[in-house]
């Protein structure tokens, strides 16, 4: 900035620059001040942001009623050296008592005797097959053809055999010993050895007798003249008891062991004191925020700030009112020893909620739980089961018909031919198909030679079908409808697929390859006041539009079968929203990014702070603009002073001569 130092007038100009656009500094120092404010207030509310999307995060365990923390299962045994057991909530409370009778035990075989790990043997080609899968076979030539060559070969080739060399002290001899991936009696190793003889290498041999036979665990449930005896391939038990897994450790015959499968309190204490801490953590940070203190005079930056104090009016209501819908049994969450004292934060009495949590309240079941806390719905009908919902799913307390028009099915096909008279036989001629399961080809499948009723062959088909890597988790049932084989996929619905049979053994089994069968979806759709709401169908489960007045996004499991569906409405349903999805739902809107209170504060003050930079800026132009007008003046006035004392100057000294 030009400067004007005051030489000729004395003036200290720059000074009385300052002094004249003063007004305009301090306009900017008010700008700026109420700039921190604003910002300051912003800071705050997004610290209450922080909380919300906190203790919205753990509202999300308390919110779910179907396989949510009040339907948490635990199972214990008397006896963890045998059998150890997990549940799903799916398990029913109660105690089974049973005995493991024997543990399923992997097929190992073993070799003739070597006198060395690197003795040679004959080449050619040997294959291993375990069960039904597919076998592996293994080339030796003159790169591999040793003991430690074939081991290592089986092990690199074989996704199902295991192979070690073992010492045999009794024989003084190194032996093959092969171990088969899987247990059961239906996995036993099988060997095709073209290992030819020749010249002075050793042939190795497997056919002896096996080192350990393979067998299927069996289990015993109860003990009087009606017990379960069953067997499993594994080691691992499921579906014995609904929702638990028993994993055998050893086995006694003579040895009862008790499962007792119980509520597991933990997971749904620990989720109720969480949800009572982050609700107490942002009432804590808000009313720290709006505050007034007397002392300094000073009030916090969110006092006075409707939309936040709107917001905590709003979550006191939604943790002491009762939830529509619900029996006056379970209603408030009061009822569960959850209060809330004068400054708005909740207290828990601990000892209520272990009472209730442990069944020891009359009338209040874990669903009962869940329904207080969660969205959850009633049905009329056992075979119409609410499934889920969302925000925009409304809980008015009406009743919402369900109008099923199609039950959802499974894939099914039937062979085009009857099998042939008992006993059916399989040999390498006619021992392999493949098909493919709900859109999944599996790879080329192998029955086991043999000869077969229709039943056994049937069952036979199904594990083998079962046991396919391709398939993963897909599963199918097969069974015999008038001698020709039924084979229906385990899914529902139109991704449920059974088709095309191909193979040398399809013949044998009845199927011409032409063979399709696709599932259906269940359709159906839902009536409110006598309003029709869509609905579309994936597999068991009708899905609301999500357009819908009052079921959108609702989400129902239809387990009816076609025989179960009748004209017109099928069943009603109630659903209700518990307190924590009731929170959830007030906390969305509060945080919506484009409609919701939140964006509204944020960009009332976004525009306050843009406001206010666009006046800092003009006042800033004003006084540049003043303080440039202000040194030409003062320039110009400089300039004005010296030419008159130098006027003055030339003046005088005529003066002076004239008076000489």
């Amino acid at each position: 900035m030009f400067s004007i130092d005051g030489l000729v007038s004395g003036l200290n100009t720059e000074s009385i620059i300052e002094g004249l656009v003063s007004l305009q500094t301090r306009k900017i120092a008010t700008f700026n001040s109420r700039k921190s404010d604003i910002q300051f207030k912003q800071q705050a509310l997004q610290g209450v942001e922080a909380r919300l999307l906190s203790f919205r995060t753990k509202l999300a365990s308390l919110n779910r009623t179907s396989g949510g923390v009040f339907g948490a299962r635990q199972a214990q045994s008397s006896n963890e050296n045998i059998v150890t057991a997990t549940t799903t909530n799916q398990a029913v409370e109660g105690t089974y008592q049973l005995r493991v009778e024997s543990l399923a035990a992997a097929h190992q075989v073993g070799s003739n005797g070597f006198s060395s790990s690197n003795e040679s043997i004959t080449t050619g080609t040997i294959s291993f097959q375990v069960g039904n899968r597919p076998p592996a076979t293994i080339t030796i030539d003159n790169t591999n053809n040793t003991v430690t060559g074939l081991v290592q070969a089986i092990n690199n080739n074989s996704t199902d055999v295991t192979a070690a060399i073992v010492n045999d002290q009794g024989s003084g001899t190194n032996r093959i010993v092969l171990t088969s991936r899987h247990t059961g009696e239906e996995n036993e190793i099988s060997i095709v050895n073209n290992l030819a003889p020749s010249g002075t290498a050793t042939q190795p041999d497997f056919s002896g007798v096996a080192i350990q036979a393979a067998t299927n665990a069996v289990v015993r449930l109860g003990s009087g003249p009606g017990a379960i005896t069953t067997e499993y391939a594994t080691n691992r038990v499921d579906g014995l008891i609904e929702g638990v897994s028993l994993n055998l450790k050893s086995f006694d015959a003579n040895l009862d062991v008790r499962i007792t499968v119980s509520r597991d309190n933990e997971q749904a204490t620990e989720a109720v004191k969480e949800f009572v801490d982050e609700y107490n953590s942002l009432i804590t940070f808000i009313n720290d925020q709006s505050r007034f203190n007397a002392e300094t005079n000073v009030g916090g930056p969110l006092l006075g700030n409707r939309g936040v104090a709107d917001l905590k009016n709003q979550l006191a209501a939604m943790v002491t009112e009762a939830v529509p819908g619900l029996s006056s049994g379970l209603n408030r969450l009061s009822q569960l020893g959850i209060t809330i004292d004068g400054t708005g934060k909740l207290s828990l009495n601990s000892s209520r909620l272990d009472k209730a949590l442990s069944g020891e309240i009359e009338g209040v079941s874990s669903n009962d739980l869940a329904r207080l806390f969660g969205l959850g719905g009633t049905s009329s009908n056992n075979g119409i089961e609410f499934f889920s919902g969302s925000t925009r799913t409304t809980t008015t307390g009406r009743a919402i018909q369900v109008d099923i028009l199609q039950a959802a099915e499974q894939a099914t096909v039937i062979a085009t031919s009857a099998l042939a008279s008992e006993p059916i036989v399989i040999d390498s001629t006619n021992n392999q198909f493949r098909l493919n399961v709900d859109g999944v080809e599996t790879e080329m499948l192998t029955l086991r030679e043999g000869s077969y009723t229709q039943a056994d062959l049937a069952r036979h088909f199904e594990s083998v079908i079962n046991a396919s890597t391709s398939l993963g988790n897909r599963q199918v049932a097969v069974t015999t409808d008038g001698g020709r084989l039924k084979v229906t996929s385990d899914a529902y619905g139109s991704a449920s697929k059974v088709s095309n049979f191909q193979g040398t053994a399809i013949a044998t089994l009845g199927f011409s390859g032409t063979e399709n069968g696709i599932g259906r979806d269940v359709a159906g759709s839902f009536i409110v006041d006598g309003v029709v709401e869509t609905a579309v169908g994936t597999g068991r489960v009708l899905v609301g539009d999500s357009e819908n007045e009052n079921t959108a996004d609702l989400q129902i499991r239809v387990s009816l079968t076609s025989n179960q569906v009748s004209a017109g409405v099928d069943g009603e349903l109630t659903v209700t929203r518990g307190a924590a999805s009731r929170l959830d739902k007030i906390l969305g809107n509060f945080l919506d990014s484009q409609n919701g209170t939140l964006s509204t504060l944020n960009g009332s003050f976004d525009k306050q702070l843009e406001s206010i930079n666009q006046s800092i800026a003009r006042v800033n132009e004003i006084a540049e603009s003043k303080r440039e007008f202000l040194v030409r003046q003062f320039a110009t006035l400089e300039r004005t002073l010296s030419s008159l004392q130098t006027t003055a100057s030339i003046v005088g000294s005529q003066l002076s001569s004239i008076r000489q």
